[in-house]
Order: structure tokens, then sequence, then C-alpha cells
């Protein structure tokens, strides 16, 4: 699990603000996604998905204005069994990750 709370956009809806020369990339198995990640850090920022090249998943602990403790249930996916990848492009469900801040 990459542990990231990654949300929907679209190229020209996302705009990298700073440190984009920072970025590396990479692909693998059917090099469609491409992953991006901080070659300083390491963290994982977006990627362009293999299940719709035309949207991106980006890491919403990048983004301005949101956090990811701002999302009490997260759905997780099964990234082993990815939609292409069976015949009725099924997603699968792993789970619910819940959040409960302590007061």
């Amino acid at each position: 699990m990459r542990g990231a709370i990654a949300v929907t956009s679209t190229d020209d809806n996302f705009t990298i603000l700073e440190g984009a020369e920072q970025l590396a990339t990479y692909r693998f198995n059917t090099r469609t996604a491409e992953h991006h990640f901080c070659r300083n850090c390491g963290i994982y920022t977006h990627h362009k998905r293999r299940s719709n090249p035309d949207q991106l998943g980006v890491n919403v602990a990048c983004l301005e204005g949101i956090s990811p403790f701002d999302f009490r249930e997260v759905v997780v996916y099964d990234g082993q069994r990815h939609p292409g990848d069976n015949p009725a492009h099924r997603t699968y469900t792993a789970g619910t990750l819940t959040f409960t801040p302590v007061e």
C-alpha cells in the first residue's frame, strides 16, 4: 500500500506551483501510467492513471489547503488486481480506513 490519499484531477485542472524540476518519473508493466516522485524527499506527488490516462491521481498531502486528515473515511482499492487486468474491468475494494482524531 502506498499510504497516500489520491484525488482525481485532469491535466487542465492541475498545476505544479513549484519544484517541478525536482520530480522524477517512472513507468512499469504496460508503461501507460506515469508515477512522479520528489527526487529529494521521495514523496509520491501524482500519477497519470493506467485505467484512464486522461486522469491524474494527486496525493492530497501535496496540495495547498487540504490535509489527509480532512478525510474521515478512505476507501482502499486492491492495487494487485488492476481493472485493466481482469475481463470484467472490475475495481476491487480491499477495505476502508477510518480516521478518528484524538480530542
